[in-house]
């Protein structure tokens, strides 16, 4: 600022509305001193507009180019969970919800792939404990051609997330075909709207999440009119409409392209 370069606050994370309850001076502070205030999301943009900023919405960037869109003829009962295993992911509910689908006689599988952040013991045991463990993979870490190959293997994405924002990996599940199943929970309603782009139902109810993969099994039509919805919302995340709009900000800002910084 007192270089006289322009400051744009880019707001981020699931829980910072909660965060900023307890730091609102600070947040006060922080947002008045920006002369732009950016949100991936509805969801931040509409909290930053109740702090007296006038928020606007830019995607995270999605390269679309990473993953293929497969227009899937059948919804198969093949389950992925993809992030990090920690309990803020509630991996265990995705357990549950195999669990659930299993004892309605439905052939449900799920791989679950992520870096273990403390809870993937925890969830193996749920795993062992519900009986379910001959039906779950574990294969990591995945990145590159691996998560682009689990991906296109799956049919129906489980997002178990107790907070949330704008998850990558829904995008990137979006964005390769896959039918979403998430808890409603963040910046989700508005990235995904429920009956729209994908099923949500409230967090930590693995039951409600059987439910919800159950009708798309059920009704097919309903599950690829939900997957062709959230593919274009994925696309929203491309490089080329992402990049227009921050120029479009930098313009507002009188920032040109020529200008180092």
């Amino acid at each position: 600022r007192r270089l006289g370069i322009p400051c744009v606050a880019w707001l981020h994370g699931g829980n910072l509305p909660e965060w900023g309850e307890g730091n609102r001076a600070r947040v006060n502070r922080a947002l008045a001193s920006a002369q732009a205030v950016v949100a991936p999301t509805e969801f931040l943009a509409r909290w930053a507009r109740g702090h007296g900023c006038d928020a606007q919405v830019i995607p995270n960037v999605l390269n679309l180019d990473a993953y293929r869109f497969r227009q899937r003829a059948e919804i198969r009962p093949r389950l992925l969970w993809m992030r990090t295993f920690q309990d803020l992911y509630a991996p265990d509910d995705a357990v549950k919800v195999l669990a659930a689908l299993r004892g309605r006689g439905i052939d449900a599988r799920l791989t679950m792939a992520g870096q273990d952040k403390g809870a993937l013991e925890s969830t193996r045991a749920v795993a062992s404990r519900l009986d379910v463990g001959d039906w779950i993979e574990f294969p990591g870490f995945a990145s590159g051609a691996q998560k682009t190959r689990l991906f296109d293997d799956h049919d129906i994405f489980l997002n178990t997330n107790l907070v949330d924002n704008a998850p990558v990996t829904v995008l990137e599940a979006a964005a390769s075909g896959l039918v979403v199943v998430s808890t409603a929970v963040g910046g989700l309603p508005d990235l995904l709207p429920d009956g729209e782009s994908a099923l949500l139902v409230p967090p930590a109810d693995p039951e409600a999440m059987a439910d919800a993969v159950e009708r798309i099994l059920v009704d097919q039509q309903t599950a690829s009119s939900l997957a062709g919805s959230a593919r274009q919302v994925a696309t929203r995340s491309a490089w080329p409409a992402v990049r227009q709009a921050w120029l479009a900000l930098a313009t507002d800002l009188g920032i040109t392209e020529d200008q180092p910084g």
